[in-house]
């Protein structure tokens, strides 16, 4: 979580009273409504979802031809970029940075396909040089690759695929997505893949036995960029002198936290990542429930996080992304996480920094959908409410807040539009983003902006008589704005 916000204890004494009084006048929730959590048992179990990878792996692996391998695509990573990223100071009012997205020079351009039936022999005429499957159809494929990623993605621009043609990205230890068809998701052409660990992906490109010649020259694409997840992010950091995941001490592994409300949300929240601008970013999420007719799958993250739909249609969703036992290994990449992509802005305001998301895959099998409450806590001075989150793109952490209504302000964060609490166990830090907060019984109330106090680096000073106060969207400030969207 990058959007910590600095104020001088002389500010926070200013702004404290008439912030207060603003947010209490101005404040309203409305009718009160509510809805309970919803757990459906349709969907794609992680067992399925695993197999499924399996299964595509064995019909990929070894299916091209060696003369089929385009010449590799290599970004290449310096130590000063590296540390660029991983050592960034906190920027406010900012998603927290996990890596960068580098140029593909020279870019590399399908633009046709032509057969070649001489595996071994020279590659002639325009366009890519594919290869007879043993299924008849053709292949073709590249390595992508950066020396020392943790994780990489890459950008497809105009991309166009006869009916006949999808293409798949994968990682030679078993990671596998697509088939990505068409135009992409919008039909413009641009198309992020699915992110895997490791430091190379394969793009493959297959056409379907029996295509016409025609099929053939609709075949286009451009490799333009790669997205580039920093090691430390994804598993190659090694903690020293510090907690949790190479955290801070006050930070909490969810996995050792049963019994609380917070149970639930465990297997609502998502770590997100996407590609913006030159930066890879991360933010946490949680699903919602809803009674809309024509659509569900929901989830709420910050305004902050994402910036519009063609980065929403880019989000990666991390499922269920936790230890499989109390401070164990840390991040777990290993087994795989149950990813999904994309997403449209179902509504997004900047009073109560929140975006509804809907997503275009449905999540794991026996998700959480969280209840929800408009009724107001932002002035409820004491009550307890509860946090899962996913810090620096790790596994899942738990916190305890409490509502402190005598908290000194942040500008633009009126009380009453948005909750000050104090830490009781646990901390948020950054990533935690737009993670849900929820009350007593598994209702979330908002979701975090930030931390508001004198100290906004420290992780650990939001906590009793600490300099920082957390901070989160009310829902009941902007519920009204959803209404139509989760309760029509």
């Amino acid at each position: 979580m990058r959007n910590r916000v600095e104020v001088s204890s002389v500010v926070l004494v200013a702004l404290a009273i008439p912030f207060f009084l603003l947010g209490a006048a101005a404040f309203a929730a409305g009718p009160p409504a509510e809805m309970p959590m919803r757990v459906p048992t349709e969907g794609t179990t992680y067992g399925q979802y695993l197999q499924r990878q399996a299964d595509l792996m064995t019909r990929l692996k070894g299916s091209v031809p060696a003369p089929a391998m385009h010449s590799p695509v290599r970004v290449d990573l310096t130590r000063e970029e590296i540390d660029g990223v991983e050592r960034a100071p906190r920027v406010n009012g900012a998603p927290q940075r996990i890596g960068l997205v580098k140029a593909v020079n020279p870019r590399l351009d399908v633009d046709g396909i032509q057969i070649d039936s001489t595996p071994g022999g020279p590659r002639r005429g325009p366009g890519a040089q594919a290869y007879r499957t043993t299924d008849g159809g053709l292949a073709w494929a590249v390595e992508v690759s950066a020396a020392g990623a943790g994780a990489l993605r890459v950008h497809l621009e105009g991309l166009s695929l006869p009916a006949s043609a999808e293409l798949y990205f994968y990682s030679r230890a078993g990671e596998v997505f697509g088939p990505y068809r068409g135009a992409g998701p919008d039909g413009d052409g641009d198309l992020w893949t699915d992110t895997v660990f490791g430091a190379e992906g394969i793009l493959e490109l297959h056409v379907a036995a029996g295509a016409s010649p025609a099929d053939l020259q609709l075949v286009a694409f451009r490799v333009t960029e790669v997205g580039i997840v920093m090691p430390r992010f994804a598993g190659s950091f090694t903690p020293a002198a510090v907690g949790f995941c190479g955290d801070p001490d006050c930070i909490v592994d969810a996995t050792c936290v049963t019994g609380t409300a917070a149970d639930a949300a465990k297997d609502a929240v998502a770590k997100m990542e996407w590609a913006q601008g030159q930066f890879l970013y991360t933010c946490t999420g949680g699903l919602i429930a809803d009674s809309n007719p024509a659509q569900d799958n929901f989830f709420l993250t910050a305004a902050h996080c994402l910036g519009n739909n063609k980065t929403a249609r880019n989000l990666q969703f991390y499922w269920r992304f936790r230890t499989s036992s109390c401070n164990g290994t840390c991040p777990s990449n290993t087994g795989w996480p149950y990813k999904t992509m994309g997403s449209t802005v179902a509504s997004t305001g900047k009073k109560g920094d929140y975006t509804l998301l809907h997503l275009d895959a449905a999540p794991p099998a026996n998700s959480v959908f969280l209840g929800w409450t408009n009724v107001p806590v932002a002035l409820a001075n004491g009550t307890h409410l509860y946090r899962i989150s996913n810090p620096d793109f790790g596994p899942q952490v738990y916190s305890q807040h409490d509502v402190d209504t005598v908290a000194g302000t942040c500008g633009g964060w009126p009380r009453g539009g948005w909750i000050y609490s104090r830490d009781i166990t646990g901390a948020i830090d950054g990533g935690s983003s737009g993670s849900p907060i929820i009350n007593g019984s598994s209702q979330i109330v908002g979701q975090l902006s930030g931390t508001c106090g004198g100290n906004p680096s420290d992780a650990c000073s939001s906590g009793p008589g600490g300099v920082n106060a957390t901070v989160d969207g009310a829902f009941a400030g902007y519920y009204s704005a959803i209404q139509p969207i989760i309760q029509p």
